[in-house]
């Protein structure tokens, strides 16, 4: 994955150079964006490209998956109560 990010990064430049230097910039803290739906897996396998140290990295994820979910589950029982069945 993190050849395929790297094709990517030198097919188009400035777009991806400044997403680059952002995901430097905060390192392993921008893994809390990993559950986003479209940027969540690149984010990752740019994160491994990068080497990013890897225990701080899955820590942060791990905490944006569980928001994502701490979010989303009342939300969806509040959207659709009665369709809960055991």
């Amino acid at each position: 994955m993190g050849y395929g990010a790297h094709q990517v990064i030198a097919r188009d430049k400035p777009t991806h150079a400044r997403a680059l230097l952002w995901l430097e910039r905060f390192g392993p803290k921008a893994m809390l964006l990993a559950w986003l739906p479209a940027v969540g897996d690149p984010l990752c396998a740019v994160a491994g490209w990068l080497r990013m140290p890897f225990w701080p990295s899955v820590v942060y994820m791990a905490i944006g998956k569980f928001l994502r979910y701490a979010i989303y589950t009342p939300l969806l029982l509040w959207v659709f109560p009665g369709q809960l069945s055991y």
